[in-house]
């Protein structure tokens, strides 16, 4: 509305107030709407944690809808020192003696020493030469001129070659030649041994650990272990195809003392799936029975009470879950310790799942999972949860549809926001007229009462 102007003096009039009144009563409409709309919006509020919840549902039947999540094995080892051991879904449930001899060993030689790190060590003066570095199959040819052949030179020519080794200055402490070029091997295992070769002055054999200014301080090694008295050799300390499915971090030998690497089936990281499994069913069914309660008591419902897709949404929950998969006496949740209660939420009893889970006769993945044996319950749950919360699924179709309402209602408030301002523009035009014409009246009423007023006072 206009701001407060000098309407009314003229006539003695409240035109502001009188404008001001019939303004408030012009604006019923839009505070009706307003008040409609704040309900939608609420409403879409509640669908949206209905929505948060249902993808948390849906996470949670993801973690089971397979037969691989089933097969979870976990490995351990009687002595820590000697490996950390880990187990992958492929492993088979087992115990393995394991006695390491050998860990494996990177390459490492050093040169003579020098006086500083800015020593010749290389003679170029008839030309350049080249240092030939053979790591492995594979062969790095080196470039040693006036610019690099000094000991520094040659550590940073080496490392810039990308030959599989690394160089560094080494000081020794000795008083006359503390400087000492090292070059060390990248990969460990006898396959990623290296030699040098093309200087006289720096040649190295790794098959017979001699050469000329270059000794041998730690040569290539296999890593050495017996798996149930099977000798093993590989070039890595991190072992992946010894055992199916383990993998063996070798950190230290234990020869003559070998210990018991154990493979088991890991329940307990299926106990947890399914207790977040059943919590993600309560935190969903906890929010529509708030959402579409009804207090007799009080009168006071829900956001979402009477809404049919709240309550068809619960209704197939539910019928998923106390749905039946498998065959024989386990093919329920129930049967497997997750079952309703009274109160319409789930609860887990973990002594009847863990039994389940011991049982090597009960296939306890078959309730749950989707494959050759059929489509199991949380394989459905997930799917139908997907369904719901897609394009077109009943989730989506409602909130598109307040979604709808709402953007209806405010155009309706705009169109009748343009309206009022035509309405108050006429009301105050009216207002101002009359305000004109009483004004005019009043100096008319002004002039006639002198006037008679006069004639009275002459004829007397």
């Amino acid at each position: 509305m206009a701001s407060i102007t000098s309407a009314g003096l003229g006539s003695g009039l409240d035109i502001e107030g009188l404008v001001t009144k019939l303004m408030t009563a012009e604006q019923a409409p839009i505070t009706q709407i307003k008040t409609r709309e704040s309900k939608e919006t609420t409403k879409l509020s509640s669908w949206g944690q209905i929505k948060s919840a249902l993808s948390s549902l849906q996470n949670a039947a993801q973690a089971m809808d397979t037969r691989s999540e089933f097969t979870t094995f976990k490995a351990s080892i009687g002595t820590s020192t000697v490996a950390t051991v880990s187990a992958g879904t492929s492993a088979v449930a087992g115990s393995y003696s394991l006695e390491v001899s050998k860990l494996a060993e990177v390459q490492k030689i050093k040169s003579a020493g020098y006086a500083s790190a800015s020593s010749t060590v290389v003679d170029v003066s008839g030309g350049s030469k080249t240092l030939s570095l053979a790591v492995g199959g594979t062969t790095t040819n080196i470039t040693v001129d006036s610019t690099n052949n000094t000991l520094e030179g040659l550590r940073d020519a080496i490392n810039k070659s990308g030959a599989s080794v690394t160089a560094t200055l080494v000081n020794d402490g000795d008083a006359s030649a503390p400087y000492r070029l090292v070059i060390t091997g990248k990969e460990t295992g006898t396959s990623n041994a290296f030699s040098l070769t093309g200087l006289s002055e720096l040649n190295y054999n790794a098959s017979t650990g001699t050469g000329t200014g270059l000794t041998k301080v730690q040569a290539a090694q296999n890593a050495e272990f017996t798996v149930d008295g099977i000798s093993i050799s590989k070039a890595s300390n991190t072992v992946t195809d010894a055992i199916q499915g383990v993998t063996l971090n070798l950190t230290a030998t234990n020869s003559g003392s070998a210990t018991k690497v154990t493979v088991t089936n890991d329940t307990a990281a299926l106990q947890t799936k399914a207790a977040a499994l059943v919590k993600a069913y309560n935190d969903l069914n906890s929010i529509i029975k708030v959402q579409t309660a009804y207090n007799a008591t009080t009168g006071t419902a829900g956001t979402l009470n009477g809404d049919g897709t709240a309550r068809n949404l619960q209704l197939q929950i539910r019928s998923i879950l106390g749905g039946v998969s498998g065959s024989g006496s386990y093919s329920t949740l129930s049967s497997v310790g997750i079952s309703f209660q009274k109160d319409g939420s789930m609860a887990l009893d973990s002594s009847k799942l863990q039994k389940a889970l011991d049982n090597p006769d009960v296939d306890v993945a078959a309730i749950f999972v989707k494959d050759s044996s059929g489509t199991g319950i949380a394989s459905k749950l997930g799917s139908s949860i997907a369904t719901m919360l897609g394009t077109g699924g009943m989730v989506t179709a409602r909130t598109d549809g307040i979604n709808a309402t709402i953007k209806s209602m405010d155009k309706q408030i705009d169109t009748l926001t343009d309206r009022l301002t035509s309405i108050e523009k006429r009301y105050r035009a009216q207002f101002t007229a009359l305000d004109t014409k009483v004004a005019s009246l009043n100096s008319t009423s002004t002039f006639l009462t002198q006037q008679l007023a006069a004639l009275s006072s002459s004829s007397s």
